[in-house]
């Protein structure tokens, strides 16, 4: 083999492996997926609503986490996406989307408003997301969401409560269907968690 081929070889090499080992690839995706929708169900049953508006302003998020990316950690500490397919849109506004609509299915509070709604409210839920994404887990991944809370009193500005929900729902296979099936379960268990928290500490 002459010199300029060994060079080219290597070169070409070279180029695999670190296309190989991108974490996060900028190619478009040619896969998009909606976080499944909301299962909660309404929780009025010939009772009125309760006289509150909730509003929720779109969790904050850093890093990967604040992205359409399907993250994976495949071992360690080492974050990866899946190449070609995303999600529709960024992680916190698929959980901020989840949780009005599951708020707005159970019914009980009188209006469910977003963060950039003129109307006026008398509760507002901010907080962290700071884990959207697949682990694995005795070989199998696993859905994994953490988002910290916190029910504010808009007419004070007081902090109500804080607290931190994490839930993790296993895949049933390694394929990208199963994994976004798997975040649907966890966002409903989320969901229906976040619902309880806040009926319990409306004042």
């Amino acid at each position: 083999m002459t010199l300029i081929a060994s060079r080219a070889l290597l070169c070409v090499t070279v180029a695999t492996m670190l296309s190989a080992c991108t974490l996060f690839p900028d190619r478009p995706a040619n896969r998009l997926f909606q976080l499944p929708a909301s299962t909660v169900e309404t929780s009025i049953t010939g009772n009125k609503p309760f006289s509150t508006t909730l509003r929720f302003v779109t969790p904050l998020a850093e890093g990967p986490v604040d992205s359409s990316r399907i993250l994976v950690k495949p071992e360690g500490n080492e974050i990866k996406a899946y190449q070609g397919a995303r999600w529709s849109n960024k992680s916190p506004i698929l959980v901020r989307d989840q949780l009005i609509d599951a708020f707005r299915r159970d019914g009980r509070f009188a209006g469910i408003i977003t963060g950039t709604s003129p109307a006026r409210s008398d509760l507002t839920m901010a907080g962290e997301l700071s884990a959207f994404q697949s682990e694995y887990q005795d070989g199998m991944p696993v859905a994994l969401i953490r988002l910290d809370l916190h029910l504010i009193d808009e007419r004070t500005r007081n902090t109500l409560a804080n607290k931190r929900f994490e839930y993790q729902h296993p895949a049933t296979g390694e394929q990208v269907e199963a994994i976004v099936e798997a975040f649907g379960e966890a966002s409903n268990a989320l969901a229906r968690e976040v619902i309880h928290w806040t009926v319990e500490q409306r004042p």
